[in-house]
């Protein structure tokens, strides 16, 4: 995370000098962050991971204005609006998972409000593989299978 607790004028400068080396050296930039400010302005794809696992992948642009996992609909969420007054942020329920105890299912089960919503059964005792949604856009997520999907 290189631009972690730096003002805004140093971060704009440090992400300047990444981009600049980046175009000098033809290079690709793997960047780790929970920014989703420096995602937004850096990124061409981005990978969300949530307890040691990639939850959702996609195109920059996608994944901002389509976001399909509920962790990552619950980050977007998260994020103030300049100009709209909140009285508070959304938040996502719960706790993160011990890393050394993973639950058997989905790791974001025990979180995630959609799946109790919808009746998502399988959540909490299979663990989701990685599903394409869309072209280039990757989902762990129970929510994108059919029940005949699961029980095979």
């Amino acid at each position: 995370e290189p631009t972690t607790a730096l003002d805004v004028t140093i971060q704009a400068q440090i992400l300047d000098l990444m981009r600049s080396l980046q175009r000098e050296t033809g290079t690709a930039i793997v960047l780790i962050t929970h920014d989703l400010g420096v995602v937004a302005e850096m990124a061409d794809r981005v990978a969300v991971m949530y307890a040691g696992e990639i939850v959702e992948q996609a195109d920059v642009r996608e994944l901002f204005t389509d976001p399909r996992h509920p962790y990552t609909r619950g980050l977007i969420g998260s994020v103030p609006t300049l100009g709209e007054v909140k009285e508070q942020l959304a938040t996502i329920p719960g706790s993160v998972p011990n890393l050394i105890d993973l639950p058997a299912g989905c790791r974001f089960a025990p979180r995630c409000t959609t799946r109790v919503e919808q009746h998502v059964e399988p959540a909490e005792r299979l663990h989701p593989p990685l599903r394409e949604v869309a072209p280039g856009h990757e989902v762990r997520c129970w929510l994108y299978y059919t029940p005949d999907e699961v029980g095979q």
